[in-house]
């Protein structure tokens, strides 16, 4: 029990305790802790003094050289723990000071002050407060944009200098003027300057050294500035590079393209860059410099490739052909689409990029008011908001669909950019009226229809006006040459054909073709027609000589290259009589120079024959001979021709050809031998005869000498 009451004895002393002590502190104030003022950091011109405080309050020191102080450092700030830092002061010299918190000052009374002495100045520094940089980019001419700040600390009154790499008065950086002895804070921007170590001076008005070895280093490293930063393809890009070695190899690498050159004197060179055709994305310019035999990267600098298109003509009129290309689209990118005004266009071509992100296609203009439009693009990757779109001024004009047709073709001409309800529009084509009373819409659009008359091969021209656009406004369309009909569609070489055209030039000559073989006109001759004025064809021509049979192509052209062509099929004639041999026939000829003779066609020039001689009637020929005229060939045996045969059996056979090649049937092989008699028959021959003649002549002689 006793202890029980010990311990509630405890608890409520503590809570009375806990209770006072709160009041005991809000009457008392802040409550300057004695003895936590100290001054710290003294040196030549300045001093740091700090105090604590028992609850947050605001910061105040006056000081001054006497008792009457004079100057005063104030912080509002509600700290604990206080520290006023003063600057600006003289060296050598005696400060008296005091110190407030919430109007309570310290010390106590206050006749009493807190004193400290400022250090003497014997000595000359120059202190940089870093020690290496980069240019980066340049200010002005020489001088760049990174800033170093100095501490330069004087021993006596004078005009100063703060000099780089030399104390001259070329390389001034910086000047102050001092006073007195004393420290002196400066800032000046870096020159531009080699890569290395660089030496920053402190020097007197005459710069001279105004100590002994009064300077301090910075290094300089190398920077690149790259300008712009992002951009489509063919952007020229200018690369700026900053302390590397003097008069040394450099090189920048993009992809797979790279420029070389040397650094100046400083350590510096510029270099143009184009962006070359490739997919959209980041990129990186290496910069490398040389280092004896190695090349070594030093700085890398990150170049965006945008999407970019470009629209060929910027303004034009309803109807009118627009190329757009494409360029930093993503690589072989599918689904790629142009809009005209927000509206997907039909373009020629389904739009895939290529290898390198670049596309072109062409689309019309559709019929709309005349004003200004917007032209942009996308893909399955490449947003429209990604690429800038380009605008486009549209005028008044046609379109044409088809925009080149046939002869007899039907022809939509859709009109716009006209005024909204505007009358009495007429259509014309070559100056011939083909439609008239057509009124625009309320968006100044209409369309009408004809139908494509005669007309030469190549552009013509569509007009249309109206009763507020009287100049009238002009689409071309292309009128293209067609054979229209060909009868027979098949025949052999020789057959005449007859064909029509239309869409060809007017009053050209005609060339007519077979698988390259040119055709004859009707009279066999070569052929001589022209197109008529309006660009019809009416021509008859032959299958020309020399044909294969099959499917074969047949083309028309003009003089002026308007052409057209059509599948004929080259058939085979065989002509009906077949010439009969007569001799040899079943003979003995004792010459080789043998003589052929048959029966052809009589009374007419316009056949040949071919005679061919075999071994054997089921065999190769062994001699052949084409275009023979006349029902007859003798094989000569002279000082430059040697057709004669030698002995043996042989067969011949005779066929006719046409002018066109056309072939009869060949005739039946017929058999004949050539046995020439031998040379010791006529030596025996030679002999009889011989003996023969002597005999007679002595007989002869006999008779008349015995008279």
């Amino acid at each position: 029990m006793r202890i029980k009451r010990i311990k509630a004895h405890i608890i409520t002393g503590l809570l009375l305790l806990m209770l006072i002590l709160p009041q005991l502190a809000l009457a008392n104030g802040p409550g300057i802790v004695p003895g936590s003022v100290s001054v710290t950091d003294i040196t030549s011109t300045g001093a740091e003094i700090a105090w604590t405080t028992n609850s947050t309050s605001d910061s105040r020191v006056n000081y001054g050289p006497t008792t009457g102080l004079g100057q005063t450092r104030y912080n509002t700030a509600e700290v604990k723990n206080h520290n006023i830092i003063l600057t600006g002061l003289t060296p050598n010299t005696t400060y008296y000071f005091d110190i407030w918190s919430n109007g309570e000052r310290s010390p106590v009374n206050t006749s009493e002050y807190y004193s400290f002495k400022t250090l003497t100045v014997t000595e000359y520094s120059i202190i940089l407060d870093h020690a290496c940089g980069v240019c980066g980019d340049l200010v002005e001419v020489k001088v760049c944009g990174e800033l170093i700040r100095v501490t330069a600390t004087v021993a006596a009154a004078g005009t100063y200098h703060i000099c780089w790499d030399s104390r001259a008065e070329a390389n001034v950086v910086e000047t102050f003027r001092a006073t007195g002895a004393g420290s002196h804070t400066l800032a000046f921007f870096m020159p531009e300057a080699k890569q290395g170590i660089h030496y920053v001076y402190l020097t007197t008005a005459a710069y001279s050294d105004p100590a002994t070895d009064t300077f301090d280093t910075f290094t300089v490293n190398p920077s690149v500035k790259i300008d712009p930063e992002e951009g489509p393809v063919d952007t020229e890009v200018t690369l700026n590079c900053y302390g590397f070695d003097a008069t040394g190899d450099i090189r920048v690498s993009f992809l797979d393209t790279e420029e070389t050159g040397k650094t100046n004197s400083v350590g510096s060179w510029e270099v143009d860059f184009t962006i070359p055709d490739t997919p959209a994305g980041g990129y990186t310019f290496d910069i490398e410099a040389k280092e004896g035999t190695v090349w070594v990267n030093w700085v890398s600098k990150y170049f965006e490739v945008i999407p970019e298109i470009t629209v060929t003509p910027r303004l034009g009129t309803v109807g009118q052909t627009i190329e757009v290309e494409g360029t930093g689209f993503a690589s072989e990118e599918e689904d790629i689409e142009v809009t005209f005004d927000g509206e997907p266009m039909k373009t020629n071509i389904p739009i895939v990029a290529d290898e390198n992100g670049s596309w072109e296609a062409t689309f019309v203009i559709p019929p709309m008011q005349r004003g200004t439009y917007t032209i942009d693009a996308s893909g399955e990757s490449t947003r429209a908001r990604d690429v800038d779109e380009i605008n486009f001024i549209l005028g008044a004009g046609l379109l044409l669909e088809p925009g080149s047709a046939y002869v007899g073709e039907t022809i939509t001409v859709y009109g716009g950019g006209f005024r909204p309800g505007e009358t009495g529009i007429r259509v014309t084509f070559e100056g011939q009226s083909k439609a008239t009373g057509i009124t625009a819409d309320s968006n100044g659009s209409w369309d009408a229809s004809f139908v494509l008359p005669a007309s030469t091969y190549g552009s013509n021209t569509v007009s249309a006006s109206g009763d507020i656009t009287k100049n009238a406004v002009e689409a071309t369309l292309e009128t293209e040459a067609r054979i229209e009909e060909f009868s027979p569609d098949e025949g052999a070489p020789g057959d005449s054909v007859t064909l029509t055209g239309s869409g060809f030039h007017g009053n050209q000559k005609l060339t007519v073709t077979l698988a390259g073989i040119s055709a004859p006109g009707e009279d066999g001759q070569s052929l001589d027609v022209r197109t008529q004025t309006n660009g019809n064809i009416n021509i008859t021509f032959r299958v020309p000589k020399g044909s294969t049979e099959g499917t074969r192509t047949l083309v028309v052209r003009d003089e002026g290259g308007a052409s057209d062509s059509v599948e004929f099929t080259v058939t085979e004639e065989i002509l009906s009589t077949t010439p009969l041999p007569i001799s040899p026939k079943g003979s003995t000829l004792r010459s080789g120079e043998v003589t052929f003779r048959w029966q052809g066609v009589t009374g007419d020039t316009g056949y040949t024959y071919k005679l061919e001689i075999s071994k054997t009637a089921d065999s190769g020929n062994i001699w052949s001979k084409s275009g023979i005229e006349g029902s007859s060939y003798r094989l000569m045996k002279t000082e430059t021709v040697d057709e004669a045969l030698e002995k043996g059996t042989y067969y011949w056979r005779i066929k006719i050809v046409d002018d066109y090649g056309n072939e009869s049937p060949w005739s039946d092989y017929i058999e004949f031998r050539v046995s020439p008699i031998p040379p010791w028959v006529w030596v025996i021959v030679g002999i009889v005869v011989l003996t023969t003649l002597m005999v007679v002549a002595y007989r002869e002689t006999k008779f008349k000498v015995t008279e």
